[in-house]
């Protein structure tokens, strides 16, 4: 994220921003789930424990990201709080709108997982989800002007990526497809060239956006160990 508060002089500083965020967000961690969902368990001898730990990833995806992003009010809430320049008003208003139709999809995706799967060590689990929900609303609400923002764009970029994963749960559970009508990857780095100040601003933006991908990626990596253990046991 060095680069996200001193960009190449005379770059796109939105387009930095935002390509920055999609180089060291969440996909690389989540890319391998959805291509284990995709695979359904292809080799004959691994289809029973394949099945297993389909269903417990499943519910693994749905209840945690479910804990962290869909209850009211989320991120994308209360960084509107906070943020008061009057170029991100249009975009604060799609993105509320459109992310309280992401925590309805969340939660029939949890609604229809089922319960998670208990494995060793599940109550200090719980107590790291619990906390990065509290993380992700400290970022938000922040007092450091330019922290909201950098979290609230970084989060939904980073969203846009992953999407495709909450896709393939929900097809796996036999629901029916969802398009999010989220603000655009082009729209999150257009706010990001308007907001950029060269200073205290961007650097503040930057420390938003990389605090917030460092809790989205630690929340996957979760899951996805817990996915491991499931296949090891």
């Amino acid at each position: 994220m060095h680069n996200l508060a001193h960009p190449t002089l005379g770059s796109d500083l939105g387009g930095t921003f935002v390509r920055t965020i999609l180089s060291d967000g969440s996909l690389a961690i989540t890319a391998p789930l959805n291509a284990f969902l995709e695979n359904r368990g292809a080799r004959p001898e691994l289809r029973p424990h394949a099945k297993t730990a389909r269903a417990a990833l499943l519910a693994d995806i749905a209840h945690f990201m479910h804990i962290s992003h869909g209850r009211h009010p989320g991120i994308i809430d209360h960084a509107a709080q906070k943020i008061s320049d009057d170029a991100a008003g249009s975009w604060l208003i799609a993105a509320i709108d459109g992310f309280a139709a992401e925590q309805s999809f969340l939660n029939k995706l949890t609604v229809t997982a089922g319960p998670i799967r208990r494995l060793h060590g599940q109550d200090k689990v719980n107590a790291v989800i619990e906390s990065q929900a509290k993380n992700f609303q400290m970022l938000a609400t922040s007092d450091r002007k330019g922290c909201p923002a950098g979290a609230a764009i970084a989060f939904l970029v980073d969203w846009h990526q992953t999407r495709p994963l909450l896709d393939m749960v929900a097809h796996e559970m036999g629901l029916a497809p969802t398009t999010a009508t989220l603000p655009s990857v082009s729209a999150c780095a257009a706010l990001a060239g308007k907001l950029d100040d060269g200073g205290s601003y961007r650097r503040a933006m930057a420390f938003g956006a990389y605090q917030t991908l460092e809790q989205m990626r630690g929340l996957w990596r979760l899951i996805a160990a817990r996915h491991t253990e499931m296949l090891a046991i």
